[in-house]
């Protein structure tokens, strides 16, 4: 039985998507909602490179098991997220949208090229002799890498090819890998063995012009105050205060770089909005006979405002002078603060604000006659921000929100629950269905709940699974609410 925990408000599943869904009746739920992995083997999870995310077969079930008119919405990382949509788009459902999740507390996980240099130790020209040497000791032997690759119970391919080859990735065997290979191809090792010697002393030891750097100054952990620590870790750790060296570059090369990088900072993550066709039904028409296929606009407005695709959400620390405080170049490409920057651009500009009962000219439209009065206050906001509510203002989910195991188990991918409240609320009909068949730690699942939806879950690993029955076994309260005027 793969039913691991149901009441009147979800069911969760235990085991494989690909083996759960197929038994899951047709057109049986409303709404999919789900934060796949990302492949990006995040934290080097394996469930996060496994594929899964592009597996047509996958999104196939969750399409059968959809109304007709029945919205997806799944999560994705900047860098796949656009296989995702096609194996998505090619189990045939029509892409409908992407909405765009903003947020300011990613951390940056590139590599400091200028730090990387002065870290770097250059042995290639004596790796180069050691793996020229074992190659000729090789061949004269009449041995092969597949054969020394058997000799270690190597997979096809496996380090034999790094020991003998010119290229980027030769390597040097291990003085205990040295030292079998030297019984079983026979050779006389005395000119090279030093060399091998002394280059595996070295693995792992940084380059001389990493001591040479100067600490220039102290700063706190990225962590503490918005700031990237990767950026600026020196060459020792932090202090007691818990603030870490700032150093400078030693070697003319990492002077050249400095300040390069290779990644942004992560400040959004794509959804994208995929909706089963309607079939021959008009939109109106497979409303009325599935209650699929709309958007709930008037229950996700933000202060009054109609949702956008673009959710700004997760915003920086600001310091006591109200400024943004500096961070690392993210990729959504609106520096400090967003909804400041946004203002800052567009100038003042107003969308006007009038009393209720006003009155204004009687014009004839395209859906009719202009009443001649406002029927209820407008808002009189300024600037492009406006146009981007900001609905929820938060770090990261809180510890209220990440269960955690007896044993210390919890889950690193946690969605806030606000987020995945509003995004179930926006593509889910009345008393819908909400399947999630990557379910984690459950947001989704206490989210529909709390929206007052039915939930189903499916997920893999019983940690999580036990982690969602968590969730789920708490009472369930409203937590956040979305003014819908």
């Amino acid at each position: 039985m793969s039913i691991y925990y149901s009441d009147d408000a979800a069911t969760l599943h235990l085991g494989d998507s690909l083996d759960i869904l197929p038994t899951l009746p047709d057109a049986s739920v409303d709404t999919v909602i789900c934060d796949p992995p990302y492949e990006l083997g995040f934290m080097g999870k394996t469930w996060d490179a496994s594929g899964i995310a592009y597996n047509v077969e996958i999104w196939r079930q969750c399409w059968r098991v959809l109304k007709p008119g029945g919205h997806l919405a799944a999560f994705g990382g900047t860098r796949t997220y656009h296989r995702m949509a096609c194996a998505i788009e090619d189990a045939g459902f029509e892409i409908r949208d992407s909405l765009h999740w903003i947020y300011g507390s990613g951390f940056p996980k590139g590599q400091d090229i200028s730090k990387a240099i002065d870290r770097r130790r250059d042995d290639r020209e004596q790796v180069l002799k050691v793996t020229a040497w074992l190659k000729s000791a090789r061949d004269a032997a009449g041995w092969t890498n597949a054969r020394l690759n058997e000799l270690f119970g190597f997979h096809r391919g496996g380090q034999a090819q790094h020991w003998t080859t010119q290229g980027v990735a030769a390597a040097v065997p291990t003085p205990e890998q040295w030292d079998r290979l030297c019984d079983a191809l026979g050779f006389d090792d005395t000119a090279i063995r030093p060399l091998v010697a002394e280059l595996n002393g070295r693995k792992g030891a940084v380059g001389e012009a990493w001591a040479r750097r100067q600490v220039i100054g102290r700063r706190h952990s990225g962590r503490a105050n918005g700031a990237t620590s990767i950026f600026f870790r020196g060459t020792t750790g932090p202090a007691p205060d818990g603030s870490i060296p700032v150093t400078a570059p030693a070697s003319d090369a990492a002077k050249e770089w400095q300040g390069w990088s290779t990644a942004l900072k992560p400040a959004h993550e794509p959804i994208v909005i995929a909706r089963k066709s309607t079939g021959f039904d008009t939109t109106v028409a497979n409303v009325l006979k599935h209650g699929t296929g709309a958007l709930n606009i008037d229950g996700c407005r933000t202060v009054g405002r109609w949702p956008t695709n673009v959710l700004l959400t997760h915003l920086p620390l600001l310091d006591e002078a109200g400024q943004p405080i500096g961070d690392a170049c993210t990729n959504g490409c609106v520096p400090g603060c967003p909804v400041a920057e946004m203002d800052q651009q567009s100038g003042v500009r107003t969308s006007g604000k009038m009393r209720a009962g006003v009155q204004r000219s009687n014009r004839a439209g395209w859906a009719g006659d202009m009443p001649a009065t406002t029927g209820a206050e407008t808002y009189g906001d300024s600037g492009a921000s406006r146009y981007f509510p900001a609905f929820r203002y938060e770090a990261k989910a809180p510890a209220s929100e990440r269960p955690r195991g007896e044993d210390g188990t919890a889950h690193p991918t946690v969605k806030p629950l606000a987020l995945m409240r509003w995004l179930v609320r926006l593509v889910t009909p009345p008393a819908g269905v909400v399947l999630d068949p990557f379910a984690g730690s459950g947001t989704t699942l206490e989210a529909a709940a709390i929206e007052g939806f039915r939930a189903v879950g499916v997920e893999q690993h019983e940690p999580y699974a036990a982690l969602c029955q968590a969730r789920l076994s708490k009472p369930i309260a409203g937590v956040l609410d979305f003014d819908t005027a």
